[in-house]
């Protein structure tokens, strides 16, 4: 453990949404804030009082901590329809008026990150931002919320990113698909790659817990995430077929909330003849029920159209499986080149089942790469040395 500043430095850390509401970049808001808490930083988070964006979800119970993290929700509002676009009017007072030594803003073209680049223009604040970013065409939310995006970037964004101090990068692969339309000064750009909490998963989790709940047997092919249409989930049913060929007693698990795929992947999966062999858990509340669905897998797939990492594919390499992911943004820089999994094209269903046929017909390449996978997760994906990098940036302004 690396601690740079002295403690009682004010850190803020301001998103969209942060848990209990799910997802990948609030689980990192929430990891690198407890263990910034936990060396001295006087922390707080700022963020909305949404659960979900797809359906519009308010919640108005949340809890003023979270994990021991103070937490500041305010009230949003969207533009109607495909023009999503989340306001927060009382986040907006509170990040100009807020007294801080540093704002580390998450999610690129989101409120908070411009109201954030706004007080750094200001009261020149010193400011940070993680984009978590995703490119337009992977978007959710129809043609007319990815054309509102165009306009973003075109317009607004240079603004933002030229009012911060450092930007930091999940991926190399990310900074590159930022900077095709914005140049951003390299002098400001540090990669930090995402990571998980290793103590999850020391000792593995059993997998008696998942299997026992969901009352399955024979092979399981595991997603974990959001339901979502950028997430490449059609392909995974798209692919189960020529895989139920070959292995029939294959189930095909889905863990995660709903944003409006499971209705489509349904129809699909009727059309097909194979809606016996999904299930959908929805979103898993019980932490541990969730680590055993990952030690309960046989393979692990990520098929989406854009990540800008991926977080449960470490989850799923700490707990040993084999994982298969699509050649987009950061999934290859975090599965790999040293045998840990397989990449894949995206939207190729064929060769999908082609790679989910390979492992499941291999048990031996599986342990392999499990083993690979494990030792590669705890040496280079874990939230300690996520924040000791973090802390080194935020010393170079502060």
């Amino acid at each position: 453990m690396i601690c740079i500043i002295s403690d009682r430095m004010k850190i803020l850390q301001t998103c969209i949404r942060f848990p209990p509401a799910p997802g990948g970049a609030e689980t990192h808001v929430l990891e690198i804030s407890k263990l910034l808490k936990s060396r001295g930083y006087d922390l707080t988070v700022y963020t909305s009082d949404l659960y979900k964006e797809v359906p519009f979800t308010r919640k108005s119970d949340w809890s003023v901590q979270v994990q021991g993290i103070p937490v500041k929700r305010y009230k949003a509002y969207s533009m109607p329809g495909e023009l999503h676009y989340v306001f927060i009017p009382g986040l907006a007072k509170a990040l100009l008026d807020v007294d801080t030594d540093l704002i580390h803003a998450h999610s690129y073209g989101y409120f908070q990150v411009n109201i954030s680049g706004l007080n750094k223009r200001l009261r020149d604040t010193p400011f940070v931002l993680t984009p978590h970013y995703h490119p337009p065409w992977s978007m959710w939310g129809g043609d007319r919320r990815k054309q509102l995006r165009k306009i973003y970037d075109k317009i607004f964004s240079p603004a933002v990113l030229n009012s911060v101090d450092r930007i930091i990068g999940v991926s190399h692969h990310e900074m590159e698909l930022l900077q095709r339309f914005i140049k951003i000064d390299s002098d400001k750009i540090r990669y930090i790659p995402n990571g998980i909490d290793f103590s999850r998963f020391e000792p593995i989790p059993k997998p008696d817990k998942f299997l026992n709940q969901f009352k399955l047997q024979g092979n399981i092919v595991l997603y974990v995430g959001r339901l979502a249409s950028n997430k490449g989930l059609e392909v995974l049913v798209d692919a189960a077929p020529e895989i139920l060929k070959e292995h029939p007693d294959t189930t095909f698990v889905f863990v995660g909330e709903d944003e409006g795929m499971k209705e489509l992947l349904i129809k699909k999966a009727k059309k097909l003849g194979i809606l016996k062999k999904l299930l959908f858990t929805g979103h898993i509340k019980d932490d541990d029920l969730f680590n055993s669905s990952f030690a309960a897998c046989d393979v692990f797939v990520l098929p989406s159209e854009y990540e800008a990492f991926g977080i449960v594919l470490l989850e799923a390499m700490a707990c040993k499986k084999p994982v298969i992911g699509t050649r987009v943004g950061g999934v290859p820089e975090a599965i790999g080149d040293g045998g840990a999994g397989i990449v894949v094209e995206y939207n190729d269903p064929d060769e999908l089942a082609g790679a989910i046929n390979k492992l499941l017909a291999d048990r031996k390449l599986c342990q392999s790469m499990g083993e690979l996978g494990r030792k590669r997760v705890k040496k280079k994906f874990t939230w300690e040395i996520v924040v000791d990098q973090i802390e080194k940036v935020y010393a170079e302004l502060i």
